[in-house]
């Protein structure tokens, strides 16, 4: 079924095997975005391989216009509130081909490590490229953007790990995205987009600041990370804050630099 998908991506297979799709998931009862027809569904499958050429082209003219910068300084731009959406979505766009292999989202459990000196854990600045890629790509007036937008997406959620930490708890800001992108395109994920708990505000990245200990991290329900800066099962060396937006690192006991209330 995957396999299928990712045709539609490529664009190197031609408009039949999307509409012999759509007659599979109308057979089966399985329709992407409500109680379609056949005739619609063929037509939204249709929609979609049409625009797959543009949404390519749209990328490769996105990725020449992204900064000269590093993976760190790509963040930094795309965060900033004052970055315009076209060269948010650019380097966003940019920052996704640093960050996961090949440029594929689906890929989020590859992404590991830290941006030094910051401390800025590149598994979650992953998660901010894919979103304010989206979020930029959305603001675009152009036929290919939101198509662009719902691949990259749908890419993460492939990623069970990504989908859970991304998607069922997702900041606040997923709703409005999702709503958005099956607006645009009319063409929902079978089974629909992840829903779960809307926790905190983007970025998901954030600078290491301060310490806690791991009994306080535990007590206030923080997310640990381990030594890569993926978010662990069990306990970690760092404590990610969801609802504040921040990060720790973990200490056994008391220092001087320990900040209870933050």
């Amino acid at each position: 079924m995957k396999r299928i998908f990712k045709c539609g991506v490529t664009g190197r297979f031609p408009a039949l095997v999307l509409i012999l799709a759509a007659a599979f998931f109308f057979a089966l009862g399985m329709t992407p975005a409500g109680a379609w027809t056949y005739e619609e569904l063929v037509e939204l499958y249709g929609k979609k391989e049409r625009s797959m050429p543009e949404a390519g082209e749209l990328k490769e003219a996105l990725l020449s216009e992204a900064g000269d910068l590093d993976g760190l300084g790509l963040w930094r731009s795309i965060v900033g509130s004052s970055t315009p959406h076209r060269q948010r979505a650019a380097d966003s766009l940019k920052l996704i081909e640093i960050l996961f292999p090949r440029g594929d989202t689906s890929r989020w459990e590859d992404v590991s490590g830290f941006w030094y000196p910051a401390l800025i854990p590149k598994p979650l600045a992953a998660f901010d490229a894919v979103y304010y890629a989206v979020m930029g790509l959305l603001e675009l007036d152009e036929e290919g953007a939101p198509w662009l937008a719902r691949e990259l997406m749908a890419g993460l959620r492939r990623s069970s790990r990504a989908a859970h930490i991304a998607m069922r708890e997702a900041p606040v800001e997923y709703a409005s995205i999702v709503a958005r992108l099956d607006e645009l395109t009319g063409l929902s994920p079978m089974g629909g987009w992840p829903a779960g708990e809307l926790v905190g505000n983007l970025p998901f990245a954030r600078p290491v600041r301060f310490s806690v200990s791991a009994d306080w991290a535990l007590a206030m329900g923080m997310t640990f990370l381990d030594n890569s800066g993926v978010p662990a099962s069990g306990m970690g060396p760092y404590a990610w804050d969801r609802k504040k937006g921040a990060i720790y690192r973990v200490t056994d006991g008391l220092d001087d630099d320990v900040w209870w209330w933050r």
